[in-house]
Formats: C-alpha cells, sequence, structure tokens
C-alpha cells in the first residue's frame, strides 16, 4: 500500500444536475485505466465484438465493456495482464485494487479512499501506481479526473388538456381548443418530432351537469414511445363538452398511470396542464368552487414524484389560481420565490409557452465532487473525444466552484446526444475534494 501526499491523484466522478423534468440525463461513470490508450486500441484476445458500438441502452457481450468512445473494448483477461499493478475485472478492463488509498475494502466492488471519496467497480476510480509516475513538482499533476457516459432517461409526459365548452372560445386564428391541438399535433411539432425519445399520454377532460355520476369525463391515451398516431387519432375525435373538474381529473390521471416494476428504473413523470378557467369539482360542478381541490391533487402529484405545470389559454384563469397551481406542482412552500406559469394569448404564445415548458427543463450543468480553488479554467473538460475551450461561447466555464457549464453548441450536443461522453479534469492545487 502506498502513502499519498496532497498532491496525489484522486477520482472525481461527476453527475448532470438537472431540473426535475423532460429530457433529464443520467450519468454513470465509466472507469479510466491506467492506460491513456483508446478504449479499443488494446483489445486483446481476439474477440469478434471488439470495436462495435455500444452504449448505456445497448451493452458489449460478457468479457467487453464500453469505451468512453462508446466503442466495446478489451484490455485484459486471464492470459493478458494489466499493467502498473492494476488488476483485470471481469469486464475485461485494467482497475485499481479495491481499498488503494488506503480504504477499507468492503469485496470487489467498493471502498473508501483516504478523501473519503467513493470508488469501486462501477464507479471508475483508477490509480497510477506511485513508482512509475513519480510527482513533478515543476509540472501539474492531475487530482480529478473522471470519464462519464451521459445516457438519457426516457420521461413521461403527459398532456391534461381542459375539455370544457370554453375551450371554444377565440385565440388568434381559431378557437382555443383547436390552435392547441394543431400545434400539438403538427407533423413537426412537440410530439412527433420527441416521440421516440419521451413517452407521450394525453387526457382530456369535462364533465356534464345532467350526468353527475359520470364526473369526471376523462378520455386517456396511456403514455409510450412512438404514440403519436394513437394520440392523434383520439384528440381530432374529441371536442369541447361542458365543465371543468380539475382536481378530480387529475387524481383520475394518477390512478391510471401505469405501474413500474419494483426493480425498473424511476423516470420522471411530467403533467402539462393546460385549461382556459377557474375550476369546478364534482360535488359541485357550479359555480366554479374547485380551486382548492386542484391545488390539492397536483400538490399530491408532486409527493409522488410527479411535477406539474400550467399554462392558462385565453384570460379567464385567474392569475391567482394559476400561481397557486404552479407553486403546488414543484412543491414551493410559503415565503419561496413563486414557480413560473404560462399565459397563451394567441397562437404565437401558446406554442412558445409549450416550448419553454420542454427546453428548459434541461440543464447543461455538470456537479462536481469536489469545489474548484484558483484559476477557474485550469481544467480540461472534453466533449466526446473534443476538446472544450473555457469560457468560450461554445465551451465551458465554472457557474460555481463546484460546477462546470457547458456552453452553446457544447450544450445542445451534451442534451440531444443520444449517448455523448464527457470527460473533466483538474490539477491538484486547483481542487479540492469535498
Amino acid at each position: 500500500m502506498h502513502a499519498w501526499s496532497s498532491s496525489a491523484v484522486w477520482a472525481l466522478l461527476v453527475r448532470a444536475a438537472v431540473r426535475p423534468a423532460f429530457g433529464a440525463l443520467l450519468l454513470s461513470a465509466a472507469a479510466t485505466c491506467s492506460s491513456d490508450k483508446p478504449a479499443n486500441a488494446n483489445c486483446v484476445g481476439g474477440a469478434a465484438e471488439c470495436g462495435t458500438a455500444c452504449s448505456t441502452s445497448h451493452l458489449c457481450p460478457s468479457g467487453l465493456y464500453c469505451g468512453v468512445d462508446q466503442r466495446c473494448a478489451k484490455e485484459c483477461d486471464a492470459t493478458h495482464a494489466c499493467s502498473n499493478r492494476s488488476v483485470c475485472s471481469s469486464d475485461g478492463r485494467c482497475r485499481a485494487p479495491t481499498g488503494a488509498l488506503g480504504g477499507t475494502g468492503a469485496g470487489a466492488g467498493a471502498g473508501r479512499g483516504a478523501a473519503g471519496l467513493d470508488f469501486g467497480d462501477n464507479t471508475g476510480i483508477m490509480l497510477p501506481d506511485a513508482s512509475t509516475q513519480p510527482i513533478d513538482p515543476g509540472k501539474p499533476t492531475v487530482c480529478a479526473r473522471s470519464d462519464v457516459v451521459a445516457g438519457r432517461v426516457t420521461p413521461t409526459v403527459i398532456l391534461i388538456i381542459d375539455q370544457s365548452s370554453s375551450m371554444n372560445d377565440s385565440i388568434g386564428s381559431g378557437s382555443r381548443w383547436n390552435v392547441l391541438r394543431d400545434f400539438l399535433l403538427k407533423t413537426d411539432g412537440l410530439i412527433n418530432s420527441l416521440q421516440d425519445k419521451m413517452r407521450f399520454g394525453i387526457a382530456m377532460y369535462s364533465a356534464r351537469s345532467d350526468m353527475p355520476n359520470n364526473c369526471p369525463m376523462v378520455t386517456q391515451v396511456q403514455p409510450a414511445l412512438n404514440n403519436f398516431a394513437a394520440i392523434s387519432t383520439a384528440y381530432r375525435a374529441a371536442e369541447p363538452i361542458e365543465d371543468t373538474p380539475t382536481g378530480d381529473s387529475i387524481d383520475n390521471v394518477i390512478a391510471a398511470l401505469p405501474k413500474p416494476a419494483p426493480d425498473a428504473p424511476r423516470d420522471p413523470v411530467i403533467f402539462v396542464l393546460a385549461t382556459d378557467g377557474e375550476p369546478d369539482r364534482c360535488e359541485e360542478l357550479d359555480p366554479q368552487n374547485g380551486q382548492a381541490e386542484a391545488i390539492d391533487s397536483v400538490a399530491r402529484a408532486y409527493g409522488m414524484g410527479i411535477s406539474t405545470f400550467v399554462i392558462g389559454v385565453g384570460n379567464e384563469l385567474s392569475m391567482t389560481h394559476a400561481q397557486d397551481v404552479a407553486n403546488a406542482g414543484v412543491g414551493h412552500q410559503a415565503g419561496q420565490a413563486n414557480a413560473p406559469y404560462w399565459t397563451a394569448m394567441d397562437d404565437a404564445s401558446l406554442k412558445l409557452a409549450l416550448t419553454d415548458i420542454i427546453s428548459a427543463q434541461v440543464s447543461c450543468d455538470v456537479e462536481l465532487k469536489g469545489h474548484v480553488e484558483g484559476d477557474p479554467c485550469s481544467g480540461k473538460v472534453m466533449l466526446s473525444g473534443r476538446d472544450l475551450t473555457c469560457k468560450d461561447p461554445n465551451g465551458w466555464q465554472l457557474s460555481d466552484p463546484s460546477h462546470v457549464r457547458l456552453l452553446g453548441t457544447a450544450c445542445s450536443e451534451f442534451q440531444k446526444e443520444e449517448v455523448s461522453t464527457l470527460h473533466v479534469e483538474f490539477p491538484c492545487e486547483a481542487l479540492r475534494p469535498d
């Protein structure tokens, strides 16, 4: 076991800091071997699958690992040992021995270093041997290093559409109902263009005063990938009905949500509520006294991990109620700054509101398990193998001592690519582990 000074090499995990909504990014660390060769440059053993494409959703065969260039690779096996005292893992990757920082190893997959940084088989800490890489006082030692594969989660987005009779009122070039529907069902619109990346569903709700036992009346298309055709068929066949039991309808949508398997990944679920007036409730369809019930239903959804975003279609939804629902939809408490909500008064503003809700949810901030002191540009950031320039409009910067922010086209690429690789490192004198 080696004793490491403060200028020794530490591995630092990074993760995406995202807003709890659409297009969230899920980061999983990929190990950096003691060798600096490209991931598929040392493909030992003659495995035919080496060099084939891989991702977080398309795994490599047993005995191979997915390298930072998204290619299956194999650095070692029973007859091809690792260098620098690394050990060969079951997926053919060279790894530092567990506990190399003086931690108390807990088997093959876990340990904790002297600096309190978690590491193990899945978190990717790799330490070069001190005898082969002596510290050069004139050259900064890399202190924080991580190669991270960013794969998208698949959010569920349910559009909850007010189907009350007032949706027949005009807005811009047509009725509120038609303007909203035509925008959502455009061939180049939100649903069709994103249906392979998000599970879209729709719930149209109303009630009839002469049929109180049928309240709420909710027509749903359950969320699924590539769901545009089913949503379009149901939406185009529907027309406004009468009343606005918002709270009862949201409870109905919650109850109808598909139940994930206990061990399934919990991707985010988002409600977008588009309504044009004050709510009522099934117990009393007129007058419109359903405000408290609507707020309570949105708060229940948030308690289940579901965020709700509100669009007022037209100008009949009071600002007070819209604000209360918006705050409950994202869990804001009394005394906190108000959450945003949107009011759409014409075609253009309605389109902007829906687009804003989706695009505003994805962050290009990456959180460091440490904080940078000194030169904020002393680090190195690479996106999919390409060096990014610090403080460049299309590069990166520190948004605060603990967050790297991708900018411009780098941010767009990080958000839109199905699988992208982010590499971040800082010299020891610039970064202190948390």
